[in-house]
């Protein structure tokens, strides 16, 4: 007896059948391999939390966003100190001590960045990277890393994690109408910031005590990319930060050479300060000061208390600011986030 064949219509048909399988499936697998890297980064974000938790119980306060002096040397009116973040600083409790004992802390301006230092900011951190991010490799267009050559371009490695600084006033209007800062609290400079940390302000510092708006309900440390942040790096302490002030995952993805679609201005770190143009560009600082990320609808964020929550991005910015500050006394609904 002769064996009845499959007809091409058939193949065809269980071809099809198999493609619309491999199609529903496809997004189940990305989703899952995405839910494996966004709780590997709750994991690096809740080791930093402790970190900052067990220097706090050493010296008695959280350690500065960065060594970085306003008004001082190398010019009047320009940006002074040695430029360390507050993650070089807790590197003993997040057993790096190795790295952090072959640091040269002696070199007052921008040792961060010196010679002496090379092997240092070439060095990778796999509990500073989120592997959402595609960072983990060394960046050749680091530039306002240095503050001895600003604009010069420096290889070093990333950092996808910063400080919550609160809601600086910037002199944006479309941010500054959030903020509850001061009005002369301009960049949160000179001991003016509001959140757990500041830029610019001398190494000052704050402790648990400050919070007084409760530590679940505090930013203590985010999310941010190297990809979209072309001066972030672990051990620049100008750039390890962020604010509420710059709505959550403005996504600064243009680099150098791109033409900005809003405007039409070419990105390059001429527009390094500009509040109106190139507002997607990875070098202007109004706008790659946020906290954002390659996680799907929002941001992980670790609290004063230790504790990591993720955050929509469709938050109220009231909200988002209050989240931001530590002694402003708002009150703030667990639903609210």
């Amino acid at each position: 007896m002769r064996r009845r064949g499959f007809t091409l219509i058939e193949l065809l048909v269980v071809i099809a059948i198999i493609a619309v399988l491999i199609a529903l499936l496809l997004p189940a697998v990305q989703a899952a391999r995405e839910a494996g890297r966004r709780a590997q980064c709750v994991n690096n974000l809740k080791q930093i939390g402790i970190a900052m938790h067990n220097y706090h119980d050493t010296m008695g306060s959280f350690p500065p966003e960065s060594l970085v002096n306003r008004l001082t040397a190398p010019t009047a009116g320009g940006w002074g100190g040695s430029w360390w973040s507050w993650s070089s600083h807790i590197l003993p409790q997040m057993e790096q001590r190795s790295i952090y004992n072959a640091i040269n802390y002696s070199i007052l301006n921008g040792g961060n960045m010196a010679p002496e230092n090379s092997t240092i900011y070439v060095t990778i951190i796999n509990s500073y990277l989120c592997p959402s991010d595609d960072s983990n490799h060394l960046f050749n267009d680091r530039k306002w890393t240095n503050i001895n050559n600003l604009s010069g371009a420096y290889t070093a490695a990333p950092m996808n994690y910063v400080a919550s600084v609160g809601d600086p006033r910037t002199g944006n209007p479309a941010f500054d109408v959030w903020s509850s800062a001061p009005a002369t609290a301009y960049w949160s400079c000179d001991g003016t910031y509001q959140g757990m940390f500041g830029d610019c302000s001398s190494g000052q510092t704050t402790n648990i005590a400050s919070v007084v708006d409760g530590t679940s309900n505090t930013f203590l440390i985010g999310e941010n990319s190297s990809n979209l942040n072309g001066q972030l790096l672990w051990v620049s302490g100008h750039g390890t930060w962020a604010g509420t002030h710059v709505p959550m995952n403005w996504m600064t993805k243009l680099k150098d050479g791109m033409t900005d679609p809003t405007d039409g201005t070419v990105c390059s770190i001429t527009y390094l300060g500009n509040i109106t143009q190139a507002k997607f560009c990875y070098r202007n600082q109004f706008y790659i000061w946020g906290f954002k990320s390659f996680h799907p609808g929002g941001v992980n964020m670790a609290m004063a208390d230790g504790s990591v929550k993720f955050l929509k991005q469709t938050m109220h910015p009231r909200v988002y600011n209050a989240l931001g500050t530590r002694a402003r006394g708002e009150v703030i609904s667990a639903d609210a986030y």
